[in-house]
């Protein structure tokens, strides 16, 4: 099934990741098993990919720990994807997510 803004999922969240490097991502879920992977997605930062990479690309080659954080910020169920979308800029812009010094939101 194709969604679009107008589709409504069973269940929708807009979520936090915080890196190792206290740097943060906001993103959403909205797919239709969103709930069912909502463990093993961590959103696609992909204009931010090689800024990671530099800042972070040494967690791939150590033995180091280290956590990567998840929060859920908003979930709804039979929501209309274009309200999750609408919610998920809104926490982007109070938590300035786009601000290169806080977080990875481009």
């Amino acid at each position: 099934m194709r969604l679009n803004k107008d589709s409504v999922v069973p269940w929708g969240c807009v979520f936090k990741i915080t890196f190792p490097n206290g740097k943060i991502y906001v993103g959403s879920d909205t797919a239709t098993t969103a709930r069912i992977d909502f463990f093993k997605y961590f959103g696609t930062p992909v204009k931010a990919r090689d800024e990671m990479h530099a800042e972070m690309g040494h967690f791939l080659t150590s033995n180091e720990t280290y956590i990567v954080k998840k929060e859920i910020l908003h979930s709804q169920e039979n929501v209309k994807v274009s309200e999750i979308l609408k919610i998920e800029q809104q926490f982007i812009k109070s938590l300035k997510a786009t601000d290169s010094k806080i977080g990875y939101n481009r």
